[in-house]
């Protein structure tokens, strides 16, 4: 007997399965999700923009959380690492899923803890002689920033801080170093850069996140230091490929910020009209600062580039430079609110 012919039979063809983790071959490309980075911009804008409605709308919220105490420290610090980043992150992990690999990388090797962990100190300074000169710039020609109302004086006014006991201290550490260092950069250089990364060049998601970092700072006066930190931060995720390494130089970084304060503290533009001798001065203390650090800060920076990132820890690699138009319209939207309060 004669077998019947098919046609679905003679075009069928068996599938190829590409073999994964074999030495010499490529791994299998991932699917992009490089809207994600769009969209867990814009949730974080929409949360940051109903808070503001919110205070703005009641008053008694509004004294507690912008006043110039360590209380009102303490509730928008927390708000705002577990509300406004945290939040936002987790809901974008629970929607996407993205591999772990991009989100946290893998095991850190001890070259990159260390190299993270002292990078920080020198580069802080650098940021912050580097800042000082931008506002001072600014100042001679004639543009005028105003202290954004959100800013808590609180903070670390120098002399104000130091006369305070141990305990404040600690909790002074806990809200500015510990805490953004790890949600901060688990939404930047965890979620954020990885999704940007799916779909752009990974010279320009470090640069992408970097911009979104500062804009998400929302300090006029203080845009420089917090997107050069970025861009540092997102190159030691990159180079290291772990997570981890960035966290440690998040927490490095900020501390130096927080310690030099006294010494370094920030130019405004109200201080460089009111005391023209005494702003000068400042500057020329940063600018010789931020030299003697940049002796230790650009070996350290040579050394981070010498270290090869490892393909295994990046389901995808994207061409793009740009990361579309739901990214660039949250970023409008950031960009928005941070100019509304340097006005």
């Amino acid at each position: 007997m004669l077998r019947q012919h098919h046609p679905d039979e003679s075009n069928a063809r068996p599938g190829i399965r590409q073999p994964a983790s074999v030495p010499g071959l490529p791994a299998p490309a991932a699917a992009a999700y490089l809207k994600t980075a769009g969209f867990l911009l814009l949730l974080h804008g929409g949360l940051s923009i109903l808070l503001r409605l919110v205070l703005d709308k009641i008053p008694v919220f509004s004294d507690l959380f912008s006043g110039n105490t360590l209380r009102s420290f303490v509730l928008s610090g927390t708000l705002t690492q577990l509300v406004l980043v945290l939040l936002p992150t987790v809901i974008m992990l629970m929607v996407v899923r993205p591999p772990a690999s991009d989100l946290v990388g893998g095991r850190a090797k001890a070259g990159s803890l260390i190299l993270a962990t002292t990078v920080g100190i020198p580069a802080a300074v650098v940021f912050q002689g580097l800042n000082n000169l931008l506002i001072f710039a600014l100042a001679r020609a004639g543009i005028r920033i105003n202290i954004p109302m959100s800013s808590s004086s609180f903070s670390f006014s120098g002399d104000l801080l130091l006369s305070q006991p141990w305990t404040v201290w600690l909790v002074v550490l806990l809200l500015a170093v510990v805490l953004p260092g790890l949600t901060e950069e688990l939404m930047f250089r965890g979620l954020l850069q990885g999704a940007l990364r799916s779909g752009c060049r990974p010279a320009a998601a470090i640069i992408w996140q970097a911009l979104a970092f500062a804009v998400f700072h929302a300090d006029p006066l203080f845009l420089l230091p917090p997107f050069l930190a970025g861009a540092l931060l997102g190159y030691i995720r990159h180079k290291s490929e772990s997570l981890l390494p960035s966290v440690l130089a998040h927490m490095t970084l900020n501390f130096s910020l927080l310690a030099i304060r006294p010494l370094l503290p920030h130019l405004t533009s109200q201080y460089i009209s009111s005391s023209a001798s005494q702003a000068q001065s400042l500057l020329y203390a940063s600018l010789i600062a931020a030299f003697v650090a940049a002796v230790a800060f650009i070996p350290l920076l040579v050394l981070i580039g010498h270290r090869q990132p490892d393909d295994q820890f990046q389901s995808g690699s994207g061409r793009r430079w740009l990361p579309g138009w739901i990214f660039f319209a949250a970023l409008l939207l950031l960009t928005g609110g941070l100019y509304l309060q340097s006005i």
